[in-house]
């Protein structure tokens, strides 16, 4: 580490020491402490120095007088000497052992302490010798999931997921706006303007009459830790998030094609430059270049795409997928606007693990102009999310309609269903009986555990659900979370037409670490002529903003408004789950 961390490295120094701790067996309640300090430091709007100079580091959640002490000396050695000791005693290769999807720090400690396993290397020999079968707690599937996790963590995509980008790239461009009004345009462009579910760097476009000016501001933003280069037109830097972010400043005549090329992909700009040649064009960031040298500029995309004789193009379908042949031949779909989504059908409580109250969640939602929403707690399968059997979903029903009754008395037109998200076991059936599903106004279906089965089980798990009568939408229907756990192997053929059969809606999960359908999934299922449905699954009303990044999924996908059923409104979704009860099971 430098002499000078940035809050994302002090955040990362006390997750290791929590993790380094709990390996070591520590109080949970101290290494807790240290977990803490680290969410506390992640989400910090300006350094941690900032907050030492005005005597409030002690405030800050989770940070008391011992860590705000150790904090005071990261920051003026750029070392911490209770760190260099813990590392004494856990060496740097055993906590490699925690990029294994599934191994946690108390799993970690009972490999190093008991057997000696100290790396992934030790990890992967002891578990193809067969030396940790006869371990207790160690299965036999267990040892292959830790396997196939292994090789998980080796090629382990070490990107920024679409959420945690968008907010840095966010951050950047509201200081810069601040920081010099006279801007003329400012975007994110590359693979987040594409919206992909994970990012690599952040690129900043910026139109302004002095770009040396705007470079100058960049360098010197509060969420800057270190500057690498600097130039006229052109910056990078580190933030305190751990993020790379390069600029590029340039005239506002240039902006439509600067601002195309350096959104991509790769694959676009090629396609794009071919169309150019053929008409003895050469295009680059700085516009069109005919075969005299003299140039053709572009302060808008649309002038860009006109230039080849086609319309615009939406950033996220510019991945060399037929978006130049859908374009020709004026077959680009109208995509899915967000401000359609009229509904969310996804959403935890208290109830069950979410954070907040049912009023609290709605209270939310209807600040995001919904007109009604879907309250779909955990169903008792897993003991862990505190789960409704339905004895406490009767009970919740009585809260719903409560709060419904509230709404009615007011004249106020929003309502709250009442649903559930119940679990596919994994044979398929339901965690809860169909009499208890019938009784509810949306049913979810969701797999949370064996998403390791083999292709054909996996298939068959979702379309048993798919097919039960009571069942309105798949959650989920991979299970992946992003870059921790692959989902289950599935037939997204099989699993669309049967949607498209039973008129059962597949969800795009929009939990930043899910995503799930992906886009190329979402992409294919509407071909198959399937419906789908964009939900936040929030577990605090914080999370319903999620919904966006489901949205900008879906749109990757190719979808447009009218097949996304949380846009259709109350009466037209009612009218196709009441229709959908009568499938055949």
């Amino acid at each position: 580490m430098t002499s000078a961390p940035s809050n994302h490295d002090i955040a990362n120094m006390m997750y290791t020491i929590a993790d380094t701790m709990e390996i070591m067996g520590e109080d949970r309640f101290r290494y807790q402490a240290y977990r803490r300090a680290g969410d506390a430091i992640q989400e910090l709007p300006a350094t941690l120095s900032t907050y030492r100079e005005r005597g409030e580091l002690e405030t800050l959640p989770g940070v008391g007088k011992a860590i705000a002490a150790k904090i005071g000396e990261l920051l003026d050695t750029g070392k911490l000497t209770f760190y260099e000791r813990l590392q004494e005693k856990v060496p740097a290769t055993v906590l490699d052992m925690l990029r294994v999807p599934g191994v946690g720090p108390r799993t970690v400690g009972r490999l190093y302490r008991e057997l000696g396993i100290d790396s992934l290397t030790t990890l992967r020999k002891a578990a193809e010798e067969g030396k940790l079968n006869n371990v207790k707690g160690f299965g036999t599937k267990t040892v292959e999931g830790i396997l196939q996790g292994i090789a998980v963590a080796e090629q382990l995509d070490r990107r920024t997921l679409l959420f945690d980008a968008l907010r840095s790239a966010e951050a950047i461009i509201t200081s810069l706006r601040q920081a010099i009004p006279s801007i003329h345009s400012i975007s994110y462009a590359g693979s987040l303007r594409r919206a992909r579910q994970t990012i690599g760097d952040l690129d900043i476009l910026v139109a302004a009459d002095e770009p040396t000016t705007v470079v100058q501001a960049f360098t010197t933003l509060p969420n800057v830790t270190q500057v690498v280069s600097s130039g006229n037109e052109k910056a990078t830097v580190y933030l305190h998030s751990g993020l790379q972010a390069d600029l590029i400043a340039l005239k506002p005549v240039m902006w439509g094609s600067a601002l195309l090329h350096f959104t991509g992909s790769q694959a676009h700009n090629i396609r794009f430059r071919e169309l150019a040649l053929a008409r003895g064009l050469s295009f680059s960031e700085h516009g069109f270049k005919h075969a005299d040298g003299t140039m053709l500029t572009c302060a808008t995309e649309e002038e860009a795409y006109a230039a080849i004789d086609l319309p615009w193009i939406p950033p996220e379908l510019r991945e060399g997928v037929g978006e130049f042949e859908a374009a020709k031949a004026k077959r680009l779909p109208a995509l899915l606007d967000i401000a359609d989504i009229k509904a969310d059908l996804h959403m935890h409580s208290s109830w069950s693990d979410g954070k907040a109250s049912i009023r609290e969640m709605v209270e939310t939602a209807k600040t995001l102009g919904y007109q009604f929403v879907v309250m779909t707690d955990h169903s008792a399968y897993l003991s862990i999310t505190n789960g409704l059997d339905a004895a406490r979903l009767q009970q919740q029903a009585l809260e719903v309609a409560e709060i419904n009754a509230e709404f009615a008395a007011r004249n106020d037109t929003f309502r709250v269903l009442h649903g559930v998200e119940v679990d596919i076991t994994p044979d398929g059936a339901l965690a809860l009986s169909d009499e208890v599903l019938a009784g509810l106004d949306v049913v979810v279906a969701s797999p949370h555990i064996n998403l390791r089965q083999p292709p054909e089980k996996a298939t068959e798990r979702l379309l048993r659900a798919i097919h039960n009568p009571h069942v309105d939408i798949i959650g989920h229907p991979t299970g992946r979370l992003i870059g921790e756990r692959e989902g289950a192997d599935i037939d997204i053929d099989a699993i669309g037409r049967a949607a498209a059969e039973t008129g059962t809606f597949l969800e795009v999960n929009s939990g930043p670490d899910r995503l799930d359908l992906d886009a190329l999934s979402v992409h294919r299922v509407l071909d198959l002529g399937a419906t789908i449905v964009v939900n936040s699954d929030a577990h605090h009303p914080d999370h319903l903003q999620w919904i966006r990044l489901g949205a900008l999924t879906a749109r990757r996908g190719w979808a447009t408004s009218e097949r996304v059923a949380n846009t259709w409104g109350y009466d037209r979704l009612m009218e196709w789950v009441r229709r959908n009860d009568t499938k055949v099971s």
